[in-house]
């Protein structure tokens, strides 16, 4: 137990070299620099046995939540992590980490729920009918997203709407298996692409609202769920919609009896929101 409380991971050693049968991004072998440290946007990174600081702006891990506010919220799931690595040591029976909940669900879940009510962004939402749907990763959330939303039209008798609008800039996961405007292999036949502010170009609203309101005058008795992005990550340098042209897109969707989810990946705490 002794010599387990000592040790430590040596962040200080090169690693610069670690990851050269890794696959990600990019083909397998290119070597990707190695994140070092990070504290908010100023990330350490090392490559070529280099290391340098940068400003982690518009990618996919940008953040602005650290420090001891970081610290705060993640010291509970910490302490019950600590925990159960000592009763796994000493050989006794210890808490999930995780479990399938094909064989229940882990004692925390409770608390994070209350935790997360006070954060929820509607005002009457005691009046409303909301759940918590709990995924490891983005895309595996869009699609448990846009399941359960489908499940809803069939219910409210709209089996025939069983397309998903996309934005034509939209990123939601690895291109081939997850919904948004890329497809390098495969056609995505249960979704169609809807036109929306292109990053680098000037933003006319009015004109985009013309085209918004013809693709629903085609596509909307189809379409069951528009898949929206508040702000853009990387797949549009973090571009943010201009406020009131996305409510008139969530507003013209409902009105057409299509139901909107919201990907706030980049919206989510510790990031741009």
């Amino acid at each position: 137990m002794e010599n387990f409380a000592e040790e430590k991971y040596d962040t200080e050693k090169s690693s610069s070299d670690a990851h050269t049968h890794f696959a990600g991004r990019v083909t397998a072998g290119t070597q990707l620099p190695i994140c070092v440290s990070k504290n908010g946007v100023n990330h350490v990174i090392e490559k070529n046995e280099t290391r340098k600081e940068i400003l982690s702006i518009g990618l996919a891990c940008s953040e602005c939540f650290s420090g001891p506010r970081l610290a705060g919220i993640l010291k509970r799931g910490f302490e019950y992590e600590k925990q159960v690595m000592m009763d796994l040591i000493a050989g006794k029976p210890a808490a999930p980490l995780s479990i399938h909940t094909s064989g229940g669900v882990p004692q925390p879940l409770s608390d994070f729920i209350s935790t997360l009510e006070a954060h929820l962004p509607w005002n009457d939402r005691e009046s409303l009918d909301w759940c918590v749907s709990l995924q490891l990763e983005g895309a595996s959330a869009v699609w448990a997203g846009i399941d359960m939303l489908l499940q809803l039209q069939i219910l409210r008798g709209n089996r025939h709407r069983e397309m998903v609008a996309v934005g034509a800039k939209s990123y939601h996961g690895p291109p081939s298996t997850s919904f948004g405007s890329s497809s390098p292999l495969f056609t995505k036949h249960a979704q169609i692409m809807y036109p929306v502010p292109v990053a680098g170009e000037e933003i006319d609203e009015e004109v985009l609202l013309l085209q918004f309101e013809r693709f629903l005058d085609k596509h909307g008795d189809q379409i069951g769920v528009l898949l929206i992005e508040p702000q853009w990550g990387s797949s549009q340098v973090g571009l943010p919609w201009p406020k009131n042209l996305a409510k008139q897109y969530v507003e013209m969707a409902k009105e057409r009896g299509i139901l909107v989810l919201a990907d706030e990946i980049m919206c989510g705490l510790g990031r741009h929101g």
